[in-house]
């Protein structure tokens, strides 16, 4: 019974993405399996940084991709469900750094 509510209260995620519109911001979306779609703006003005995270659990490591928000004090994360890996990441990093001309964001990622 238990794992029957955890799957219906669970909304899996189809699809995350994001579009970067370099002169007016970025536009975050998650589809879900019920074709419910959310989608969220971030003016550019609003975004200091991009910033790519190493997250190391007990069990696992992944990459994570989040935004430095002017006024907030939690990171935003770009890819709330999904963890995609770092060679998918790195050139969305790129784009970001580039959007909001960013000047410290030129290091290099292998």
């Amino acid at each position: 019974m238990a794992l029957l509510m955890r799957l219906f209260l669970k909304k899996p995620v189809k699809k995350e993405s994001v579009l970067i519109l370099p002169a007016f911001g970025v536009q975050l979306e998650t589809q879900y399996g019920s074709g419910k779609t959310v989608r969220q703006f971030v003016p550019i003005s609003r975004i200091l940084k991009p910033v790519l995270t190493e997250c190391v659990t007990p069990v696992t490591c992944y990459w994570s991709l989040s935004l430095i928000i002017r006024g907030e004090e939690e990171l935003m994360l770009v890819f709330k469900e999904l963890r995609p890996p770092v060679k998918m990441l790195a050139p969305i990093w790129k784009a970001l750094c580039a959007a909001i001309e960013c000047g410290e964001c030129t290091e290099t990622i292998t």
